[in-house]
């Protein structure tokens, strides 16, 4: 980076709308909402077993995403964030990856969470060290894609990790930064609040976004 362009970051401070947008949203109160039995060791066996059905992501403008969303994914893109920082595998959306982890979750963890099974998108996202989701929101566009005609009405998105927490792990929803996990424990994000992810550790993150109709 030469110092003209740093110069210029700092005068134009193209956060500025996005960090205006968040501050103005209500403050979530986040806790652990249940807990759901898992095998870390068959999580990770399945990434290696479907490796080719993941997508390999990184912060960009998309197709699903909202006009806010694309707006802020382009700010984010000249602050620096790309495919060297914000690469992950994601499963999920591509052939029957989704029928595959709801198989791997399990009925009984799907009941625990009183889902529809029959509504569930799930995106099991690994990132390497080093890689990070940025701060954004969720307009449940990839869910609509794929479940086009689903009512929406009782649609909840939470979010679970597979394997217990790793030095340099973290997940922010709200203002809330979550560490010291357990595999398994569930979190909401609620639709339209900032949430956002880090692996600044040494190994591999193993998290799951689960979408679905919630029958509490």
């Amino acid at each position: 980076m030469h110092k003209d362009e740093y110069k210029k970051i700092i005068g134009d401070k193209p956060w500025q709308e996005m960090e205006d947008y968040f501050d103005g949203l209500p403050v979530a109160d986040v806790t652990e909402i249940t807990q759901l039995d898992i095998d870390t060791e068959e999580w990770i066996q399945f990434t290696l077993d479907n490796f080719d059905l993941a997508q390999q992501k990184w912060e960009s403008p998309k197709d699903h995403y909202s006009e806010y969303s694309n707006k802020w994914a382009t700010v984010n893109n000249q602050l620096g964030r790309n495919e060297h920082n914000t690469f992950e595998l994601n499963y999920g959306m591509n052939g029957d990856s989704n029928e595959k982890l709801k198989t791997l979750l399990g009925d009984k963890n799907i009941e625990t969470l009183k889902a529809d099974p029959d509504s569930i998108l799930m995106r099991f996202i690994v990132k390497m060290p080093g890689h990070g989701i940025a701060w954004h929101l969720d307009d449940a566009g990839s869910y609509k894609k794929k479940f086009p005609k689903a009512d929406t009405s009782k649609l909840k998105r939470l979010w679970f990790p597979v394997q217990d927490w790793k030095d340099g792990h973290a997940f922010q929803i709200s203002k809330t930064v979550i560490t010291n996990w357990r595999a398994g424990q569930v979190y909401q994000i609620p639709f339209g609040l900032g949430h956002a992810s880090s692996n600044f550790g040494y190994t591999p993150q193993y998290t799951v976004s689960f979408t679905g109709v919630i029958n509490d």
